[in-house]
């Protein structure tokens, strides 16, 4: 969904070390043993492209993008050159139905047994995409704190809910030790708009001036907006509270327990609601390399490569085969795989119609730059 994906610290370097990373995709002949993928950072497990590359003999060229709006402007302009894409749900919902997505054929990804179907339905909120990709990732958006920084300020708050976000009151108690929010419209305004209790997939142009007109009463004691900082700032204590992604608060907790930083972080999920995010694999409608995509595909869905990834980048995963290797500290996570209760505060990021996009992106600009 968004720029959203975690262990984003390493750089492509990572990927450079074995010989995986390009500048641009390969547009070479569909006979040749290449694939071309497009990904967020650090998307995959460190030996994933390794791994494949080995057993199939494919090189794998590996591009990485940091927002969801970059991979949607490469896709419409066409020949993008990359075989697969992995991209948000939301996003692509406004894709697939005009071509740019290939309608997967299900018989070459064998693999697809692995998914664990109840969890896929739950999942399944973006209906005009079911067809055209796999399921990757998933995963909520909340809020990470640092319990002892929060309590000495706030010492008898309840921390259930958005105010520690979005209220003026609230939030100015905590500037001195630090509140982020996210970078981008698509998760912020949503989930001010349910603190708000409006609808948070409304874009019209009253529901825009609330979201607007709240976030610009918090914005003096905001530090930062940043869809990445947080997973080093918050066990640094650079911030105290920081509006995230699940699996980036799992990442920032795992730093600070191999730092050895004794520090206490939790993430909640407002009681008001939150966004559910879905990102899937797909296959460009132009890729060169097709046959090699759908093998990559059928890879990534196999229960141990799945299990990989996820034990590297802290987010669920719809691959029931791969739960029994997933690291506990993970599967049994309510913050990365939800508990009943934190389902039914869930609500789907929808995408918006271009028209309305502009708008809100515009609102979100003047919030940023304190307009």
């Amino acid at each position: 969904m968004t720029a959203r994906k975690a262990f984003r610290t390493t750089s492509c370097f990572a990927f450079l070390l074995i010989g995986a990373c390009s500048g641009d995709a390969d547009n070479s002949s569909a006979g040749e043993n290449i694939v071309n993928v497009y990904n967020w950072a650090d998307y995959v497990a460190p030996d994933t492209l390794e791994k494949f590359e080995a057993e199939y003999g494919i090189k794998v060229n590996y591009d990485i993008y940091d927002s969801s709006e970059v991979v949607d402007v490469k896709l419409l302009a066409g020949n993008s050159g990359y075989d697969v894409v992995v991209h948000s749900n939301q996003f692509s919902s406004r894709l697939a139905p005009i071509g740019i997505f290939e309608k997967l054929d299900k018989s070459k990804l064998a693999n697809l047994k692995n998914l664990d179907e109840e969890v896929v339905a739950s999942i399944n909120v973006y209906d005009r995409v079911t067809d055209y990709n796999i399921p990757y990732h998933w995963g909520t958006t909340g809020y990470a704190w640092n319990v002892e920084m929060v309590r000495k300020r706030l010492p008898d708050h309840p921390m259930d809910s958005g105010d520690i976000l979005f209220d003026p009151d609230v939030v100015s108690k905590l500037a001195d030790c630090g509140v982020s929010l996210l970078d981008g419209p698509t998760d912020l305004f949503p989930m001010v708009l349910a603190y708000l209790g409006l609808d948070p997939s409304a874009v019209d142009d009253e529901s825009l001036a609330a979201a607007e007109a709240q976030l610009k009463l918090v914005r003096p004691y905001i530090r930062y907006f940043s869809n990445q900082k947080m997973i080093s700032d918050l066990p640094n204590k650079e911030v105290c509270v920081a509006m995230s992604w699940s699996g980036d608060f799992a990442q920032a907790s795992t730093r600070a327990e191999e730092a050895g930083i004794d520090i206490e972080l939790r993430y909640t999920v407002p009681k008001e609601g939150s966004g559910l995010w879905v990102d899937g694999v797909y296959i460009p409608s132009d890729a060169p390399h097709k046959e090699n995509a759908y093998k990559f595909l059928n890879f990534l869905l196999r229960a141990d490569i799945a299990a990989d990834i996820a034990n590297t980048i802290y987010y669920a995963n719809a691959n029931g085969a791969s739960w029994q290797f997933i690291k506990p500290e993970i599967v049994n996570n309510p913050s990365i795989f939800p508990d009943e209760e934190t389902w039914q505060r869930l609500y789907p990021i929808l995408s918006a119609d271009p028209k309305r996009e502009r708008p809100r992106t515009r609102a979100f600009a003047r919030v940023k730059s304190g307009i």
